[in-house]
């Protein structure tokens, strides 16, 4: 399954025009306003809701592209959190805006929560329901950015929990909510490990040394080779996601291929980022290159609603769990026998 040609265009001219480093660099510790009004306008915060209770329409499909493309040009603004926040409530109720997603687990009495700073709604998703708080009403407890200068608050449990309401998509357990994280960000790794890769096969073809372009030389052939490996598994694996989510209608079955997604693509940010640095050399680090705003987000998206290590153990312990079944699960998701 496809997302729409027109709709992957529009997304992909915008940021590509919008994103610019120095845009990048000024939003750090915010978010881009005149950007998001740009995506707002464009209809393009509200894929994968109705038209008739004011989305733009769409599928899960439409919606994985415009988040790859947010990661792709390291657009500083809460899209993917907007978009996989709002999955959480009736179309009817979404508020206009930025949202957050909370996810409260019931083993830690602080929650931390991405775009907080910024947004004008923070969804908390719990074992015992929804909640949809006005991040006015909320006080954090603490206050920070990531290491792209993505802002996050860190908010009390118990506050979060306050206001449940009844959902309209069956049990809300904090499974949900962090697999839903988790294929969100997975979304952003995905494209922005593509984006790496570019640049690299970009600068490599341009860059001389010995009177010939660096691409030229074998060591360096290899390496960008090994990184456009790992960049094409981890899209692979975020699409077959994406097939299986919109397939299937066993959460169970969610959560191990998003967890297998967010796995692999946090695994290949180790190899993607340190290849692409080892050839740019010190101009990838620089404020003026695009390089280092993409390889920011890699480290950071990699760690936030759960490491590589936490979703492998997931997907280890479902496997462990129907050993009969572990090759036609491997080779098929969901499973056709």
């Amino acid at each position: 399954m496809y997302a729409d040609e027109l709709l992957v265009e529009t997304i992909e001219g915008l940021l590509e025009k919008q994103c610019t480093p120095e845009r990048i660099q000024r939003a750090e510790g915010s978010m881009d306003s005149s950007l998001w009004t740009l995506l707002e306008e464009s209809g393009l915060t509200t894929v994968g809701r109705s038209e008739a209770d004011g989305g733009a329409g769409g599928t899960l499909h439409d919606l994985v592209a415009i988040v790859k493309a947010a990661g792709r040009h390291a657009a500083p603004v809460p899209l993917a959190d907007t978009l996989i926040a709002a999955t959480f409530l009736p179309d009817r109720d979404v508020p206009v805006g930025p949202l957050a997603l909370a996810v409260v687990r019931p083993d830690r009495p602080f929650t931390r929560t991405p775009w907080a700073g910024v947004a004008g709604h923070v969804v908390a998703v719990s074992a015992n329901g929804i909640a949809l708080h006005s991040a006015f009403d909320l006080a954090p407890v603490r206050s920070g950015v990531n290491y792209a200068g993505e802002p996050w608050h860190e908010y009390s449990s118990a506050a979060l929990l306050t206001g449940i309401r009844t959902g309209t998509h069956g049990p809300h357990g904090p499974e949900r909510g962090l697999g839903s994280g988790a294929f969100g960000r997975s979304m952003l790794l995905a494209g922005a490990l593509d984006r790496a890769v570019d640049l690299t096969i970009q600068y490599v073809n341009e860059r001389q040394q010995f009177g010939k372009n660096i691409g030229s030389f074998q060591a360096i052939q290899h390496y960008v080779a090994e990184m456009a490996g790992e960049a094409a598994a981890a899209n692979a694996a975020v699409d077959n996601a994406a097939d299986v989510v919109a397939m299937s209608s066993d959460p169970n079955e969610h959560l191990v291929v998003i967890g297998a997604a967010k796995a692999y693509c946090g695994r290949a940010v180790t190899t993607v980022a340190r290849l692409a640095h080892q050839i740019h050399g010190a101009i990838g680090y620089t404020d003026e290159h695009r390089l280092q705003y993409t390889t920011k987000r890699l480290w950071s998206w990699r760690d936030e609603f759960g490491s590589e290590t936490e979703w492998a153990a997931v997907v280890g312990r479902s496997f462990a769990a129907t050993p009969n079944e572990l090759w036609s699960r491997v080779t098929s998701w969901p499973p056709t026998s």
